[in-house]
């Protein structure tokens, strides 16, 4: 056998996991399932806590490399990170729902003026608390 036992050594550690994207599709399809009411997806609200505690999971390995790799850590360049990543098709769909609405429904456009904005902050929970408008 030919093969250098320490070769691995010196190649990079490879910390993308493919299941754990799998685990997320499920959880997001179980979502779907469970809005659109199909009667064997009852408990697919259940993939909102698979996908939480994943992210919450990411996010921890995410600061621990950084904490490892460059002596510490940097909330602002991990919150300005996050930004990047999200908001982008987050204002995507933001904006295509409110054109949709002015196109098809202009009162329900002015209806859901305060959940467009608190959602664009990453405030949207706390909205729903103060105006006392359930989830379910």
């Amino acid at each position: 056998m030919n093969e250098n036992p320490n070769l691995h050594l010196n190649q990079p550690i490879k910390r993308y996991m493919t299941g754990l994207d799998g685990l997320r599709a499920i959880s997001v399809l179980a979502v779907i399932a469970y809005h659109l009411h199909l009667r064997w997806a009852e408990g697919g609200l259940l993939g909102v806590e698979i996908f939480f505690v994943l992210s919450g999971y990411l996010i921890t390995d995410q600061i621990l490399f950084e904490w490892r790799t460059r002596s510490g850590f940097s909330i602002v360049k991990f919150w300005i990170r996050r930004m990047r990543r999200l908001l982008p098709a987050m204002i995507f769909m933001l904006t295509a729902v409110a054109l949709w609405l002015l196109i098809t429904d202009f009162s329900r456009l002015q209806a859901l003026g305060g959940h467009f904005v608190s959602s664009l902050f990453y405030v949207n929970n706390w909205y729903l608390i103060f105006h006392h408008v359930s989830y379910f």
